[in-house]
């Protein structure tokens, strides 16, 4: 067999002897170009060499489709400064100890695993499937380390469920920081407020003054303890979640009132009526004309969805409108009054709510932000479950998190 001309990339090692087994693996016979190592003990560089120790055999990226080893006889040394003189064997830069990969290996695998599973790289790299798993473990943490990090900016708290139609979320804690990376720095197994609050006080000082904003929805636990934490003037409601909530007694409202239409109205009348729900839910300006057409429609019979539809649209214009804080407080105001006022009642129930979290929803006009990038992430998550068949340890979702949004960054 010709001598290969290709580099390992590992400057450390000179190939001595290659062989092809009956497999038609490529085994590289490598030595060391070091004449020192550290000693296991002190902890000091010693050149003083005792001998040889046993022979280790190494799996390294792959060659022209071809799986390659390398096999060396690992060089033993022994320290001079320490009372009882002990050996230590040589400790390698291009290996995890006791690891049956190269750390070229293992990056490529990682890189390999992004948007993947550990199955399908196992089957496909023809390795064993612990073998991955391992070389995930080695390279992505299976928690936050604060010391990659030097600013958060804006954080997210969401939920996810970990199983269909089952009572077992987890929260997932996400930053963005001002150059507008996305991160996941924590995933916690409940909902409860002191396990919220213990990780957000787990954050470093210096972190903590960094942090801008915290985009929540409305769960108590999120909003107390990011209270607790960080205090009142950074907590934000996401402006969606509102929005959901004042658009469910309107669209009640809409399914009683077509019920009664269905009773009341001919076929013929009621048919012009029957994609109402779709025309309530779009923005005015983007009707066309027969959807407008059927909204006059629907407001000529039931002139009290009239009235809340219009309610509601108020509320949203107070949203879409660059209002600064103070004067988004005056208009909420005054939508309040207006609706304790007047003859619609369906939002009785979501006025309590707004009064209830009003600091936190206000904080949104500040620079309206929103936890946009944190529903983004949860459609990730489930894609991410979906690939996996489901996963069940916090900290298995925390590493494929990480590995699937820096990724490519890291292992580049």
């Amino acid at each position: 067999m010709n001598n290969f001309t290709l580099s390992l990339g590992i400057d450390s090692l000179e190939i001595t002897a290659q062989t092809i087994d009956r497999k038609g693996s490529i085994i590289f016979d490598v030595k060391s170009t070091k004449s020192e190592t550290s000693c296991h003990k002190c902890g000091k560089l010693t050149k003083n060499k005792y001998g040889y120790g046993e022979t280790i055999t190494v799996r390294h990226v792959s060659i022209l489709d071809k799986t390659v080893f390398l096999r060396i006889r690992v060089a033993r040394y022994q320290c001079m400064d320490c009372d009882d003189h002990p050996t230590t064997s040589e400790r390698y830069d291009w290996m995890e100890r006791k690891s049956k990969t190269t750390k070229a290996l293992d990056d490529y695998i990682n890189r390999q695993l992004i948007h993947s599973t550990v199955e399908d790289v196992s089957k496909k790299e023809r390795l064993n499937y612990r073998i991955v798993e391992s070389s995930l473990n080695r390279c992505v943490d299976k928690e936050v380390n604060w010391a990659n990090f030097k600013d958060l900016n804006t954080i997210g708290i969401d939920e996810i469920a970990l199983k269909k139609g089952q009572n077992d979320y987890v929260v997932i804690v996400s930053a963005k920081d001002k150059f507008g990376d996305l991160f996941v720095i924590g995933v916690l197994p409940d909902r409860l407020k002191e396990t919220t609050k213990t990780f957000l006080e787990s954050i470093p000082d210096k972190l903590k003054k960094t942090v801008k904003s915290v985009c929540t929805d409305m769960c108590d636990s999120f909003v107390n303890s990011a209270r607790e934490v960080f205090g009142n003037r950074t907590i934000i409601i996401d402006r969606f979640h509102v929005a959901k909530l004042y658009r469910e007694p309107l669209d009640q409202l809409r399914i009683q009132e077509m019920k009664r239409l269905k009773i009341e109205l001919p076929g013929e009348e009621y048919a012009q009526l029957e994609n109402v729900m779709w025309i309530i839910r779009k923005k005015h300006e983007c009707l066309k004309k027969d959807d407008k057409a059927s909204l006059e429609l629907l407001y000529m019979h039931s002139p009290k969805l009239k009235a809340a539809h219009k309610t509601a649209l108020k509320l949203t214009q107070i949203f879409n409108t660059h209002h600064n804080r103070k004067v988004a407080l005056s208009k909420m105001n005054r939508w309040i009054s207006q609706v304790r006022t007047s003859d619609v009642s369906c939002f009785n129930g979501f006025i309590k709510t707004l009064e209830k979290y009003k600091t936190g929803i206000l904080n949104y006009f500040k620079n309206r932000k929103t936890s946009g990038f944190v529903e983004g992430l949860n459609n990730k998550i489930k894609v991410l479950k979906r690939r996996c068949y489901g996963l069940y340890k916090t900290t298995s979702l925390f590493q494929r998190l990480v590995l699937d949004l820096l990724g490519y960054k890291v292992f580049a």
